[in-house]
């Protein structure tokens, strides 16, 4: 069982961020060019804005939904198969907010306005993902996160973060964050503990000994994002006054506060290939990536310019330095690690993006819109 007791020593860093149009090689803006080195090779249709896309990770198919209520399937590049229709005699729109499969792609997972839990069996590669369960929660579901390693599936619903083992449907914890909301959720890779951000800042509880006390990372704000790194190591939080803060889990009393983010901080997410700590922030119209320096005594932030629309999704290349952000401008942006634009897609039709998903492969891209329209990228051989 892994207890961190968190006794910090406070470093802000009042960082100068260097842009990306500094750089030598920076490309002409993402408006001025239609480079694109992935092939859009399907497109379909929800009713609604796209809430989210999520990809089997063993690759046999992918799910989304929208903000109707609707959930499809689709097993690569075949018609849309409906898992939830939605209610158009109810008055409430039960939008979907969390879609999300199991890591080993027994189960998919969806929740939302509608106030239920609905868990679908994948087991069968014949056949589309099997409805077998909808759960009662009595409450907005507002984030999903499966566990990493296991069935236990963690809802946050309001002020609650409720823990259910999908094999047996049954709830097995339920911890409140003092009576307050809470924004998001996040397994540490060992799966022994579970990060909940909310206001005040974060709550760490051990799946092990659900009786047992929290710990608790103070913040003077609300905590909105939060993600581990992929070792463990490096808890990073969001707050909703645009500043970071970082966590070094093997030296406890070290704390990070960095400042400079230029608007609302949406996603978090950490580079995977990079020699040291990358963490990409998508913050206003721009990515921040912060880079931990090689003496390990703090962070360097580099500001990513392009986009000319909100950022509303980021997420990181399943294995490496590349990073995908989707935009209100109508186009999707693949970065690098050292700042620089890979890749521009845009498909003007589709509007303003709203999510984003890598196939597990790396191969393809999955984006959804707030026209609900659905797109599928390759890399061309």
């Amino acid at each position: 069982m892994r207890y961190y007791y968190w006794l910090f020593v406070y470093i802000s860093v009042p960082v100068e961020l260097a842009s990306s149009t500094d750089h030598p090689n920076y490309p002409i803006p993402l408006t001025e060019t239609s480079r694109s080195e992935l092939e859009l090779v399907w497109q379909g249709q929800l009713s609604d804005l796209v809430t989210a896309v999520a990809c089997s990770p063993d690759g046999r198919g992918w799910a989304a939904s929208s903000a109707a209520g609707e959930a499809v399937w689709n097993a690569g590049l075949d018609d849309l198969i409906p898992l939830i229709t939605p209610d158009t005699h109810s008055e409430a729109v039960p939008t979907i907010a969390g879609l999300a499969f199991s890591p080993d792609s027994r189960w998919l997972a969806a929740g939302g306005r509608s106030r239920q839990l609905c868990i679908w069996n994948c087991e069968d590669p014949h056949l589309p993902p099997q409805l077998v369960q909808c759960i009662e929660i009595g409450a907005w579901i507002e984030r999903l996160a499966w566990h990493p390693h296991s069935s236990y599936l963690a809802v946050g619903t309001g002020v609650s973060a409720r823990i259910w083992d999908i094999r047996n449907f049954t709830q097995i914890a339920i911890w409140e964050f003092d009576k307050a909301s809470i924004f998001d959720l996040a397994w540490h890779p060992a799966g022994d503990l579970l990060a909940i951000a909310g206001y005040k800042g974060v709550q760490i509880r051990s799946i092990a000994d659900a009786t047992a006390p929290s710990q608790r990372i103070e913040i003077e704000t609300a905590s909105i994002r939060i993600n581990w790194s992929d070792d463990g190591r490096y808890l990073a939080i969001g707050n909703l006054d645009r500043t970071l803060t970082i966590i070094d889990s093997e030296h406890p009393d070290r704390r990070w506060t960095l400042q400079g983010c230029p608007g609302k901080i949406r996603q978090l997410a950490w580079m995977a290939g990079t020699p040291n700590p990358c963490l990409a922030v998508a913050s206003g119209n721009t990515i921040v990536l912060w880079h931990l320096n090689s003496d390990e005594i703090g962070w360097d932030g580099q500001l990513l310019e392009g986009h000319e629309g909100i950022i509303e999704v980021a997420i990181p290349h399943p294995y490496l330095p590349i990073l995908a952000s989707g935009s209100t401008d109508g186009y999707v942006c693949l970065w690098s690690a050292s700042g620089d634009v890979e890749q521009i897609l845009s498909e003007r039709p589709i509007g303003k993006y709203t999510t984003l998903g890598w196939h597990p492969d790396g191969l393809d891209l999955l984006t959804g819109s707030q026209n609900g329209s659905l797109g599928v990228w390759i890399i061309p051989a």
